[in-house]
């Protein structure tokens, strides 16, 4: 079942600000080189950057993907959250976490290339623990993924953290030919199910690369009841 802290509460609904703030924060710490690198134009024009006409045009219009995001030289997502979907660029980079601004206040966070912390949209995921693992702090990097523990806090819709835990698996087939916005690679696409701790059970699929066992693709619905977001990796990072 759902269970709501009282104590902490107020740290947990700043959380979707604190995302923002360790943005500002990572572009002060590395001297803007994080943003000039995927920015470049922007950097050293000055003015507005490439990724603000970017993201308004093609949240505002879908278009042709492909084509977009190939006349684009910087790392970038087809993201999906719902409320807003199109071709989004990383707006900076810190260890395994990687930020993807999504236009009007949003932002996705990604770790290790899958769903981490999301902040802006109409339900908020505040932040995503996996533990019970042997190679990584993440499922999908294990040479052969077994069962794993998951717990996610998110946003309700008066505003209140909410928490839950659950028991998760991960089943990778074969890789096949999957097609990206730019390229079609060979994959293995993993079902993720977890088994939440109020009987609920959330179900999705990751694609990821059989060697690195990077994702270059997802899908998840983020809590029960919760959101789904998709994204799909155009232009990589690594």
């Amino acid at each position: 079942m759902t269970s709501p802290s009282l104590q902490g509460s107020a740290a947990s609904r700043s959380r979707p600000r604190a995302a923002f703030s360790r943005l500002s924060r990572v572009f002060t710490r590395l001297g803007l080189a994080v943003g000039c690198a995927v920015t470049l134009a922007g950097c050293a024009s000055g003015g507005a950057s490439p990724e603000a006409a970017i993201l308004g045009d093609a949240l505002g219009d879908q278009g042709d993907l492909a084509a977009r995001a190939a006349e684009i030289p910087f790392a970038s997502l087809s993201l999906d959250a719902g409320d807003r979907r199109g071709l989004v660029v990383l707006g900076a980079q810190a260890n395994a976490e990687t930020y993807w601004p999504t236009g009007n206040g949003g932002l996705v966070t990604l770790r290790h290339e899958g769903l981490h912390v999301t902040a802006g949209l109409a339900a908020d995921l505040l932040d995503t623990h996996y533990s019970g693992l042997t190679e990584g702090d993440v499922p999908w990097r294990e040479a052969s993924p077994a069962e794993f523990a998951i717990t996610r806090t998110w946003q309700d819709a008066e505003g209140l953290p909410r928490r839950m835990s659950a028991r998760g698996s991960l089943n990778c087939g074969a890789a096949q030919p999957f097609e990206l916005p730019l390229a079609t690679l060979n994959l293995e696409a993993c079902e993720i199910t977890l088994r939440w701790e109020n009987g609920a059970t959330t179900e999705g699929q990751l694609w990821r690369e059989p060697q690195s066992r990077r994702l270059w693709a997802g899908e998840e619905q983020a809590w029960p009841d919760g959101p789904t977001i998709r994204w799909e990796v155009a232009r990589q990072w690594w």
